[in-house]
């Protein structure tokens, strides 16, 4: 069913006006009035759309993430360990998705009040990758590290800009698939 056209551009302006606040004030200290007086909607809207701004956040995040990430599947992340070439593959296409909605990132990787909801993800791909592992603690140490590995490198991409999709790329598939080979998958 589709969604009343009104309601979608509410939610549209609610969303926008919460993330530039944030990105003003920081996000303990946007209000839910702020957020109705810049979005020029009624307080009552944003109550019953959402309820809290804990709950904009994570349908803002959720949505994105939906978005951006419907073309990766669980096999994806398993065939990460076959080749440097379908390594190269999805780290490029992770880059390229992430680089769609970047001061989103941004947002979210600068304000340590939003931290969790970024490590939600990994501890998503975590339990993805674990369940095609055996359960020792060198893979959870290897699938930890290479996990750290690729969101420290995604996020000072994502912050200070450094280098190319291509550079950041070309380092993190060098350090997934040196150290993807001592993964012991299940039989």
């Amino acid at each position: 069913m589709a969604k009343d056209l009104r309601i979608e551009k509410s939610e549209q302006a609610i969303e926008q006006a919460f993330l530039e606040l944030i990105e003003e004030k920081g996000f303990a200290n946007v209000h839910l009035i702020d957020i109705a007086k810049k979005a020029n909607v009624n307080r009552n809207t944003i109550y019953l759309r959402y309820g809290t701004k804990e709950d904009i956040i994570s349908s803002i995040v959720t949505k994105t993430f939906q978005k951006q990430f419907q073309n990766f599947s669980e096999q994806d992340l398993i065939s990460v360990t076959a080749t440097r070439r379908s390594t190269e593959r999805l780290l490029t296409g992770l880059f390229e998705v992430l680089s769609g909605d970047i001061e989103l990132y941004r947002i979210i990787l600068t304000d340590q009040n939003l931290s969790g909801y970024l490590e939600k993800s990994l501890r998503a791909i975590r339990k993805v990758l674990m369940t095609h592992l055996e359960d020792t603690k060198k893979n959870k140490l290897v699938v930890e590290y290479l996990l750290q590995g690729v969101y420290g490198v995604i996020k000072n991409w994502i912050i200070y800009d450094t280098g190319s999709i291509d550079e950041n790329v070309r380092i993190l598939t060098s350090l997934v698939v040196s150290n993807a080979r001592h993964l012991s998958f299940k039989r």
